[in-house]
This record gives structure tokens, C-alpha cells and sequence, in this order.
């Protein structure tokens, strides 16, 4: 897949953890993606920035509460705008809208079901360079209680639409579109799942899913979900050793001119 030059706003753009041992989610993730990284410093809080064939996949910053977890961010063209769209809709916003140096501008809010979810508007910092691609961000999903009033707001907020997803196999998963194109999926909590608040999961590309998941259980992390999606591919859902959930989904290995790699 092409490097991403753009993001239109409304598509999903970059993924964020924050970890009370960001040392230690190095170390993990590395294992378990092969990524490296860049190191912001002080002047962004620490930031680090998590790298795959030398391009930037995703984010890895320090808990400021103790807590942890990924968020998964969507582009926009106006911080500003953005953010009065989610109050409008009935969501909060946790943080900003505010600069991140002369990266871009950043808005942390919380939908009205209680997941959190970021919007980002670039400047020098694109978001993902790399994306559909192994060891980079290729899907997110939102696991939420009440579906319709979780499409109305991201329909207000980011123009997208829901759509069944027919590859998903279940008429409770839909497909979160921007001008037809899936850009992130949305599914149903459960009965059984009274304890689980409404979040969004990233999904990050694999060659193989089983030998994630292998490496996630011996670096310390656990196998909430392995199986496969209705397609037949590789699918996991982990958590890192500080309960982060990130899912793993198995990718075709593609030649450098991006075409589907053979045997």
C-alpha cells in the first residue's frame, strides 16, 4: 500500500498508548512488532514516536493518571471545529484543543457512551506514514452499548456513516464509512460484558497472528480473543502487561511495489 500523503478528515490517522512504563511497552511491542523508536524529549512531555521500515505507526506516551490504554485518532482540518462538533452531539472534551508543538493540534474527548476518542490536525506531523500494512494501524473498532446513538454522533462529528459489514458474519457489527469507504468498524457490547466501558481498539497488521500472540504471552501480555475473521484470516485480541487492548489482524505480505506478495 502507498505511503499515506494525506488524510481526508473523517479517516483514521494515528494511535495512541499511554502507559504508566513506557520503558516496558517498548520492549513489548518491539517484540511483538519489531517496532523502534524516536524520542521526543522533555519538550513534548516525553513523547515517543513507534516506528516500522522507517515510518512512523504510532504513539507511546507516559500515563499521566496512573492508568492505561490506546486511543485511536481521526483527522480533521480544525481543532477547533472539531471539538464544538462533539459538545454539539453531546460529548465532553477531556483535553484541548491544544498544540503539540509544531507537530499539529490534538483533541482528547469522550463520545456520550464514555469511550474515549482523539481527532488530529496536521502540521509537521502527518499521523501514520505507514498504514494497512504489517506492524502499522490498519482497522479501529468501537465496542459500545447503544449503537445508534454511538452512529449519530460520529455521523455529526466526522460525516460517518454506518453500514452493515457483511465480512464481519454478524448483523450486529457495522462498518464506520466516509464517502462509502470503511474506515473503522463499530460492534456490540454484550450482556455478559456489564463491566466493559465503551472503548475503541486499534488493529495492527501482522504476517502472521499466531506468532503474535505467541510473543505477546511470552513478553507478559494475555489472549483475550484468537481465531480468525469470516475471511479466514489470523485475528487476536491482547492486552500488553498493563492491560492496553490492541487487536492483531493477520495481512497478506506485499512486495515493495505495494502488489500482494505469492507463497
Amino acid at each position: 500500500m502507498p505511503e499515506p500523503t494525506s488524510y481526508r478528515p473523517g479517516e483514521l490517522c494515528w494511535a495512541d498508548l499511554s502507559t504508566p512504563d513506557p520503558a516496558g511497552a517498548e520492549r513489548f511491542y518491539t517484540a511483538v512488532f519489531g517496532w523502534e523508536y524516536v524520542h521526543a524529549g522533555a519538550a513534548y512531555d516525553h513523547y515517543t514516536y513507534a516506528a516500522a521500515d522507517r515510518q512512523m505507526v504510532a504513539g507511546i506516551a507516559p500515563a499521566r493518571d496512573g492508568g492505561t490504554g490506546w486511543v485511536v485518532a481521526f483527522a480533521t482540518d480544525s481543532a477547533e471545529a472539531v471539538a464544538e462538533r462533539v459538545r454539539q452531539a453531546g460529548g465532553d472534551i477531556a483535553e484541548g484543543p491544544e498544540d503539540f508543538g509544531v507537530q499539529g493540534r490534538s483533541v482528547l474527548a469522550v463520545d456520550p457512551a464514555g469511550a474515549h476518542v482523539a481527532f488530529w490536525q496536521p502540521r509537521a506531523h502527518l499521523g501514520a506514514g505507514r498504514v494497512g500494512e504489517p506492524s502499522s494501524l490498519c482497522w479501529a473498532e468501537l465496542a459500545v452499548r447503544d449503537v445508534a446513538g454511538a452512529d449519530r454522533f460520529y455521523a455529526a462529528v466526522l460525516g460517518l456513516r454506518a453500514a452493515e459489514h457483511a465480512a464481519a458474519g454478524s448483523a450486529d457489527y457495522a462498518a464506520y464509512r466516509l464517502d462509502g469507504e470503511p474506515v473503522a468498524g463499530r460492534t456490540v457490547l454484550r450482556a455478559g460484558q456489564q463491566d466493559v466501558e465503551p472503548f475503541w481498539m486499534p488493529y495492527f497488521g501482522a504476517t502472521d497472528a499466531g506468532a503474535a500472540v505467541r510473543t505477546a504471552e511470552r513478553e507478559g501480555g494475555s489472549v483475550l480473543f484468537s481465531g480468525a475473521t469470516g475471511e479466514g484470516a489470523g485475528l487476536a485480541v491482547l492486552a500488553d502487561p498493563w492491560g492496553a487492548t490492541f487487536a492483531v489482524l493477520e495481512l497478506a505480505a506485499r512486495e515493495p511495489d505495494g502488489s500482494a506478495g505469492v507463497g
